[in-house]
């Protein structure tokens, strides 16, 4: 027996992970969301960039769905993005310094909309896109199910954090 997730299973996951962001935000006080408070000083603020980057970062790795055109999206700091093995964690502090100066409504307006995008792209796909080593892995260098599955399971973490300091 397969424990696989399906697509019709990762969807409602993902989507309830990103509710869980927006529903704690949206009852924080704006002076809540710019206090350094979080994990390494981070702001809520900090984190919904971080969030908007990663999840930007995955509509332009993902190749379009059959028959639409590639996404637009101008992804902040992608020429900066190193070839080591932990590119990550550079990329991570990165994108804090490029969103310390930038205004909550741009970021949680970015984050809404690529929201938008990234459950749209996520429901074009099928199982055979997430776990077919010859498919979207192939194009991408890169297998796709824990790519999917990183998105819910990011948004639960951060929607944790959120929570805590909003009790």
């Amino acid at each position: 027996m397969s424990t696989q997730q399906t697509i019709t299973e990762i969807l409602p996951r993902i989507e309830q992970a990103i509710q869980r962001v927006v529903q704690t935000v949206t009852t924080m006080s704006p002076a809540l969301t710019l206090e350094p408070l979080l994990a390494e000083g981070r702001s809520v603020k900090d984190v919904l960039g971080h969030l908007t980057w990663w999840d930007q970062w995955l509509l332009v790795t993902l190749p379009p769905a059959p028959g639409e055109s590639a996404i637009i999206i101008t992804l902040p700091l992608s020429d900066q993005i190193p070839s080591t093995h932990d590119w990550a964690d550079e990329m991570n502090a990165k994108v804090h310094i490029y969103n310390k100066s930038r205004e909550f409504s741009v970021i949680w307006g970015e984050l809404q909309a690529t929201c938008e995008l990234l459950l749209r792209r996520v429901s074009q796909l099928s199982d055979k896109d997430l776990y077919d080593p010859e498919g979207i892995a192939s194009i991408i260098g890169q297998p796709v199910a824990p790519l999917i599955c990183g998105i819910y399971e990011h948004y639960e973490e951060h929607a944790h954090e959120f929570e805590r300091l909003n009790a």
